[in-house]
């Protein structure tokens, strides 16, 4: 119902039978209007702010303000300008209103989650993942409330999200918000967790090993990238830091960063054994696993060449670089390292190879994570290896409800064996296969051979 609002028109507006109250619009200020209700009536603001629908109290008809005065229509609609001003030029009244009465923002949501997260000792990559991302892509709506924030809005952003991010990364940013908001929901009467009207993207475990075949093409590849260079010298025909590191990754199946952080406190090269303090699923997931001879003597040559490259010391880092810009690293906080310094010598930073062609990037060599695949892949071929040597082998976690896992304490010297195994395997697979001469070839030379017999 629409009226040019004063008190006289307020005066003669009645309830429709049956109701127990009825909005007016006034037809000077849109999105002014009054609740009547059977005993009260209630002067509002409605407006749109970040995509959603808000509706501000402004008081009571006739209830004393204060400055003395009660609330009338021409002091209602005053209020009522100055509320659709501030949307105008940007501002959520609502949401300003909300923050003065002390309800949590989910900038907060987000803050407790994170010190619970480090409370459980979550690693670090995976809360720098949380907190990269929340500042990305949630930074329009960190001083919201988390009662204003509505389901429609989840949905509608996990939508566009999925149009113009790709569907992982934006169940990835919704699973925070929701994780957040449950964090909260512990510390706060809240409404429901608005994500559980957000229609989730499928997502298909990328499993893709390198053929066998094609083994011997990639590692011509490695031992391509980044050779040791010193004065504008290639010295010898040895990979260089991300050749060794590719081949590392391969032979020990680790996670990328897992890799690419390796200090030297942590190898111990006598008993052939490697320690990740800092592993996915935080410090309560450390582990230790047998290094290969292999293995050994690429740490064994990466210590001797890390002295050539690096002449003033590589920082304690197996697989070191210089850093192109200052910034934080959580990852080197997590190690007790100092944030990366311009020019400073610091840990591998991206594993992933590319190269420039005409302008156009390409990816030179597959991802990381393909060759922590191959590695799998090859755990289970070999054969003789158990379900739970691939589980630690690998850092995984047993199945869940699985009690024999509880009672199993596997020896290092039969996982030193089982990793051995497997790289002997690989070993042999990144061989090129022998050249097999053409058969009429073979003939014509043994028919020769025969005839200059006596």
């Amino acid at each position: 119902m629409n009226l040019r609002l004063n008190e006289k028109s307020l005066d003669r507006v009645a309830l429709p039978a049956g109701k127990a109250q009825l909005i007016v619009w006034d037809d000077e200020v849109p999105g002014f209007g009054v609740v009547v209700g059977r005993r009260l009536s209630t002067f509002i603001a409605n407006y749109r702010a970040n995509g959603a629908k808000r509706r501000q109290v402004i008081g009571r008809r006739g209830e004393i303000r204060e400055d003395g005065t009660p609330w009338t229509v021409m002091a209602a609609r005053q209020r009522a300008k100055e509320i659709l001003g501030r949307v105008a030029g940007g501002l959520d009244p609502s949401l300003e209103l909300r923050k003065r009465e002390g309800g949590p923002t989910l900038s907060d949501a987000f803050d407790l989650h994170v010190s619970r997260m480090r409370a459980d000792r979550a690693s670090a990559s995976s809360i720098a993942t949380i907190t990269r991302e929340r500042d990305k892509y949630l930074a329009k709506w960190m001083d919201r409330p988390l009662e204003t924030i509505e389901r429609s809005e989840c949905r509608a952003l996990h939508e566009q999200m999925s149009n113009q991010h790709g569907p992982y990364l934006a169940n990835r940013v919704m699973r925070h918000i929701r994780a957040a908001w449950n964090t909260a929901l512990r510390e706060h009467d809240l409404p429901a967790n608005p994500t559980i009207a957000v229609h989730w993207n499928k997502e298909r475990r990328r499993q893709e090993p390198i053929p066998w075949a094609n083994l011997p093409a990639w590692l011509q590849t490695v031992n391509s990238i980044e050779p040791i260079v010193l004065n504008g010298k290639r010295i010898g025909t040895r990979p260089g830091i991300r050749g060794d590191y590719q081949v590392f990754l391969l032979l020990t199946g680790l996670r990328r960063m897992d890799a690419a952080t390796v200090r030297w406190e942590h190898v111990d090269l006598e008993e052939g054994k490697l320690h990740r303090p800092n592993p996915k699923g935080g410090k309560g997931r450390a582990f230790t696993i047998p290094l290969s001879s292999e293995c050994v003597r690429i740490l064994e040559r990466r210590r001797s060449d890390n002295r050539v490259v690096f002449a003033e010391g590589d920082g304690g880092w197996v697989f070191p670089t210089r850093a192109l810009k200052e910034k934080p690293c959580a990852l080197c906080d997590a190690l007790g390292q100092k944030p990366h310094a311009a020019g400073a010598v610091v840990h591998l930073i991206e594993g992933k190879q590319q190269r420039r062609t005409k302008g156009e990037v390409k990816r030179i060599l597959p991802s990381p994570h393909r060759l922590r695949d191959t590695y799998t892949s090859a755990l289970v071929e070999v054969g003789g290896i158990s379900p739970f040597v691939i589980d630690v082998l690998t850092n995984h976690r047993p199945p869940r409800g699985s009690v024999t896992a509880g009672y199993i304490d596997l020896s290092i010297e039969h996982l030193a064996e089982c990793q051995e195994r497997v790289t002997q395997f690989l070993l042999a697979k990144l061989q090129p296969p022998p050249i097999e001469k053409p058969k009429k070839q073979i003939k014509k030379r043994l028919d020769r051979h025969l005839r200059a017999l006596p």
